[in-house]
């Protein structure tokens, strides 16, 4: 009797949940293998992001973004002129929508793509000095007035979106090389252009001031006319009348035009060397 009974009990016999196929726990290696998918992921993303990184997806990606900023100037002029009454504005208005979304989108998954760079590695300050840095700026703001600030006024943000460009194209990347390398240079000739036009405007004030009263009024009316003069622009809203005050004036313009020509010169010379870096290397300028 109990012979007969084994196979029935056998086959009446309950299987363990941990070999039913349906009550199958993940082991701890399956979430390795989910946490590795989302490090390939952010990699993929981070590079995809990359102006520079040479691939279909990203050369798509970075040709459609570009597109969109592109396509949102004439978007502004045609809003400000008010053609096509309440149906085509009602149409900008969403056109606008979606492109905010795509720029957020962006910007979002710069954000969190970031800590594949070693300088941003940590989580939170990584994201947080990668959100302060110039670009991720203008992104911002760029995106901000649709979502935080309204319309109105404050919409006038949005031009910062032409300012995006820079992200694509090596010509701002060149120049900040230049800048860097040429910082010591630069700063003594800010520094002979910011002489020369405060020197200028105190003496044009205190020669000019008594016989043109209602002209040169305070310094502010001098250090206005300093700018246009030892720039060159010569508005002639504002100008002297004094002998002195002439003699003033032809030296600022002369001096202007050296300072500014020394300037040229050092980014000049920035330029090439970059280039002949370029050249030598072959690779792209990078910051």
């Amino acid at each position: 009797m109990n012979s007969s009974c084994a196979p029935k009990c056998t086959s009446q016999k309950t299987k363990h949940p941990k070999n039913n196929p349906f009550f199958t726990l993940p082991s701890p290696h399956s979430f390795d293998v989910v946490k590795e998918g989302g490090i390939m992921l952010k990699q993929y993303v981070y590079h995809t992001l990359q102006f520079n990184h040479r691939s279909k997806v990203a050369y798509t990606l970075n040709g459609f973004i570009i597109l969109l900023i592109l396509l949102s100037v004439p978007m502004d002029v045609l809003e400000s002129l008010r053609v096509g009454g309440l149906k085509w504005q009602k149409i900008l208005l969403n056109l606008d929508l979606a492109m905010s979304f795509v720029f957020a989108l962006e910007y979002l998954l710069r954000l969190w793509s970031c800590t594949e760079d070693p300088a941003y590695a940590h989580p939170v300050k990584g994201r947080l000095r990668y959100m302060l840095t110039p670009l991720m700026i203008i992104d911002f703001l760029a995106i901000s007035p649709f979502f935080i600030l309204g319309a109105g006024f404050l919409r006038m943000l949005r031009v910062f979106r032409i300012l995006m460009l820079m992200r694509y194209t090596n010509a701002i990347q060149l120049m900040n090389n230049v800048i860097t390398e040429k910082k010591a240079e630069l700063m003594i000739c800010g520094a002979f252009i910011l002489m020369l036009w405060v020197w200028s405007s105190f003496m044009i004030f205190r020669v000019e001031h008594a016989a043109q009263p209602l002209v040169f009024k305070n310094i502010t009316d001098a250090l206005w006319w300093s700018v246009v003069t030892f720039t060159t622009i010569g508005y002639g809203n504002i100008y002297p009348v004094t002998y002195i005050g002439k003699g003033i004036a032809a030296v600022t313009i002369a001096l202007g035009l050296v300072l500014f020509a020394i300037t040229t010169a050092v980014l000049t010379a920035g330029i090439i060397q970059e280039m002949k870096k370029f050249e030598e290397t072959g690779q792209d300028p990078k910051i």
